[in-house]
């Protein structure tokens, strides 16, 4: 039989262990060689290492240009042509009064929701509101928008829906 003591030194090399099974070790992080600082050399290992990582991702990125007939699957972003903006005819343009009575006055809603916009688009909202001088909230504003908008359009939407739904859409 073990003492007390070699039981107490066996337990404890059994917790370390138990302790260090899970725990990830944080590798050494090698300085960017192409800023090395003044203290450190860097070593002929990990200048080794950088070459074939480098010379790694040079094949990589020849095998995917020559799979997609040379072009590079880095920018896969299409590109979006900004369609010019058809002015209809049939629509007089607004006076900046009708304009103000149409989309700068206040709603109160009880019922709200928060909605993702683009940074630009809220921006040059908030820019119309500022350079008008106008005292309506930006919600408000977006929420006339987008009623009269729906508004002028009831119409065509409901006759498309109708084709796949068989019932209206827009009620207003």
């Amino acid at each position: 039989m073990a003492t007390i003591e070699e039981r107490k030194q066996q337990l404890e090399k059994k917790l370390k262990k138990m302790a260090e099974d899970n725990v990830v070790v944080k590798p050494v992080t090698v300085p960017n060689p192409f800023d090395p600082s003044e203290d450190t050399e860097p070593s002929l290992a990990t200048s080794r290492e950088e070459d074939k990582s480098s010379e790694e991702m040079k094949t990589a990125k020849e095998e995917r240009t020559d799979e997609t007939g040379g072009e590079e699957i880095g920018n896969t972003e299409p590109k979006r042509e900004r369609k010019p903006r058809i002015e209809k005819s049939g629509r007089s343009s607004l006076s900046i009064e009708e304009y103000r009575s149409l989309y700068f006055h206040p709603i109160r809603s009880q019922m709200r929701t928060a909605f993702s916009i683009n940074l630009e688009t809220l921006q040059n909202l908030r820019n119309v509101l500022q350079d008008l001088g106008e005292r309506v909230s930006i919600a408000s504003y977006i929420d006339n928008i987008l009623r009269e908008h729906l508004r002028e359009h009831q119409e065509l939407l409901n006759n498309a829906a109708a084709k796949q739904r068989r019932k209206t859409t827009i009620t207003l």
